[in-house]
């Protein structure tokens, strides 16, 4: 397959189909996370989730950000496509500012700022361009499948590849 094939927003979506119908709901985090637990550290607890998700010292375990975005996680022939993000904000990220996160966003706010509206940007944006390259490194195939079992990947628990991934569930 040609990796640099020029799609657009139609193919993408189309590709992208259970992400977009999940981001599409009007509900997110209404029940507990229901995937796999291997691999996984659950917590329920938002002041575990927010110090895995914030603490980029490195010290206990890998920083979230600079993990997942890694160049040890995407290949050099990764394009990043910028016209996902200006579709992205064209359409305010499918208006995620405006759903209903169950109390989550509420649970997982500080000093002003929600996490999971942020984080949930960012990931929304590389799994798009994971699904444009027809390429899924295996943490963000792990990812997509928490967000669709209504959990919150927000952290690795761990030196990765070793470690395990950490979910907030909201129940």
């Amino acid at each position: 397959m040609d990796i640099h094939k020029k799609i657009g927003w139609a193919e993408l979506s189309a590709r992208a189909k259970p992400l977009l119908a999940y981001l599409e709901s009007g509900s997110f985090y209404r029940a507990k996370y229901s995937g796999t637990n291997s691999g996984r550290l659950i917590v329920t607890d938002p002041c575990i989730a927010m110090a895995y998700a914030n603490d980029d010292s490195g010290d206990k375990f890998d920083d979230w950000e600079s993990l997942t975005d890694s160049s040890e996680i995407f290949p050099e022939h990764f394009e990043w496509k910028s016209w996902i993000s200006h579709n992205l904000s064209k359409n305010n990220y499918f208006n995620l500012s405006k759903k209903n996160f169950n109390g989550a966003d509420v649970k997982l706010t500080d000093s002003g700022v929600c996490l999971i509206n942020e984080m949930m940007h960012r990931d929304i944006k590389i799994l798009l361009n994971c699904y444009a390259n027809d390429f899924f490194p295996k943490i963000w195939s792990e990812i997509l499948e928490v967000y669709l079992n209504d959990g919150f990947p927000c952290g690795w628990n761990g030196r990765y590849p070793s470690g395990e991934l950490v979910v907030f569930s909201n129940n």
